[in-house]
């Protein structure tokens, strides 16, 4: 990756993922700009020139995995009416495939550097509301009575479910999840879904 060529938006984010790669392998404390630029075969200047420090590559790298789960989870509601759309959408966000268990584990290092960090909590709190919102619009037409409480309930379920699947070794068989996320989110829905 050379810094005269190309267009500017697409080499950061061929930066951000190197970055997280790097950070889902060896954690966010222990990667330097100097293991990403190695992962590039470029200089630390030309991450530099992108990113005026690892707290920035770090911020635009954790903005990229959260929006990308949620573009997964926008585009697989699309496609479904009613409870399968909800089926849909959680399916799709399960760490079934090398791809999505290396974008939870960034999503676990983040969570973990924004304890001290106010930045980092206030852009966690933005997207979360954003990812509550979500579901509670996935929930609501199908009976609820709170769909926010449902939602934020069904959100919480599957982003522990998620985090957890993703840091297990060997992980858990892709139906094996489909099948065990279901059976939670009916649970989660049924008490106050009317007939």
């Amino acid at each position: 990756m050379s810094r005269p060529r190309g267009d500017h938006a697409e080499r950061r984010e061929a930066i951000a993922r190197a970055a997280a790669d790097a950070i889902a392998t060896s954690g966010l404390e222990q990667v330097t700009l100097r293991d990403i630029a190695a992962a590039l075969g470029v200089t630390t200047g030309v991450i530099t020139h992108y990113f005026p420090s690892k707290d920035a590559l770090v911020a635009f790298t954790k903005a990229q995995a959260f929006d990308r789960h949620l573009a997964r989870a926008r585009e697989a509601a699309a496609g479904a009416e009613g409870i399968e759309r909800l089926h849909a959408v959680v399916a799709e966000l399960l760490p079934l495939d090398a791809e999505r268990r290396t974008s939870w584990r960034l999503l676990v290092a983040f969570h973990g550097s924004a304890v001290g960090s106010a930045a980092m909590r206030r852009a966690h709190d933005r997207r979360m509301r954003a990812w509550f919102a979500f579901f509670a619009e996935l929930v609501a037409p199908l009976g609820v009575t709170d769909a926010e409480a449902t939602g934020m309930a069904v959100a919480l379920f599957v982003e522990g479910m998620a985090v957890h699947l993703a840091m297990m070794q060997p992980p858990r068989p892709a139906p094996w999840q489909r099948a065990f996320a279901r059976t939670q989110v009916e649970r989660l829905v049924a008490p106050t879904t009317t007939p």
